[in-house]
């Protein structure tokens, strides 16, 4: 038989008194509105009126009829693996000279960092206006007697798409960039100086010591990119709103389309639900092969 006294009962109670606020908040807005998403996917609603059940109609009108769909899910994925590989490589990149202490490296940490603090629809605005027929790009290769490498960027489909990926990864660089600067600081300084001593240069020392000690570090923001990235829908809607002709549009789009300007709710659901399971996927199966067990920082 347990006892329990008052002093164990009195810091049970103050422990989850802590952690209280913090599920609540969590029950609220993640989890039942997850589980509201779960059930309105097997109904037709207009966001007003009765719900009818209608099973998995939902779900085979998604696979079978919407060609939108597999446009969108197709670029999702694209848009995940091309911004993951480009934020996690820069971001790396940009912590280890920061991590040099070259000059001014202090003001450059700063500065790699500020696009991700900053609110994406103002960022994605500018961003338009730049790559406008009239604007900056276009005039500068006029400038340059380039006129002929002059587009409507974001109104040729095989380009507009590789233009916000492009945008994405320049404004999304510091955030891996901060994880591994905090992985390098946790790295002995000890391991490379004995290396220095060796006769290591400094790019074998990246390879050999920085690299292998963060592998858990590269296992969790890859992971972490990965889920982030294929959620997108800000910056794409705030750029070209899934165009042109629909090139650019992703499930978070194409969730928004149906959902809000269709007035099908239950099919936007449907649309979430899978969103929600390949994230899921996604995660499982890169844990599986990063082989990632260990703690986050664990050297």
């Amino acid at each position: 038989m347990i006892r329990i006294n008052k002093k164990n009962l009195l810091e049970f109670i103050t422990g989850y008194s802590f952690i209280l606020p913090g599920i609540i908040l969590i029950l609220i807005f993640i989890a039942f509105p997850a589980i509201a998403s779960i059930l309105l996917s097997f109904t037709k609603w207009k966001g007003y009126g009765d719900f009818n059940f209608v099973g998995l109609k939902n779900f085979i009108k998604m696979f079978t009829a919407d060609r939108f769909f597999y446009v969108a899910l197709k670029n999702s994925i694209i848009f995940s693996v091309f911004t993951t590989i480009g934020t996690v490589g820069i971001g790396f990149i940009l912590a280890v000279i920061i991590d040099l202490k070259v000059k001014f490296w202090k003001f450059y940490r700063f500065i790699y960092f500020l696009p991700v603090v900053v609110s994406v629809i103002p960022l994605a605005l500018l961003w338009v206006r730049m790559f406008d027929p009239y604007g900056l790009i276009n005039n500068i290769l006029g400038k340059m007697n380039l006129e002929q490498l002059q587009r409507v960027w974001l109104g040729e489909p095989d380009i507009a798409f590789f233009i916000i990926i492009i945008v994405t990864i320049w404004q999304y660089s510091g955030f891996p960039m901060i994880f591994f600067l905090a992985g390098m600081q946790n790295i002995n300084e000890e391991i490379y100086e004995a290396a220095r001593i060796d006769g290591a240069s400094t790019i074998q020392r990246i390879f050999r010591i920085t690299v292998p000690l963060l592998r858990n570090v590269f296992s969790i923001i890859i992971m972490l990119q990965l889920i982030f990235s294929f959620k997108v829908f800000d910056i794409v809607w705030a750029m070209t709103q899934g165009g042109p002709a629909g090139s650019t549009e992703v499930l978070g789009t194409h969730l928004y389309q149906v959902a809000f300007r269709q007035m099908q709710f239950g099919y936007g659901s449907v649309v979430a639900v899978i969103m929600f399971l390949v994230s899921i996927i996604f995660a499982i199966v890169y844990i599986r092969v990063s082989g990632y067990r260990k703690t986050f920082f664990e050297i």
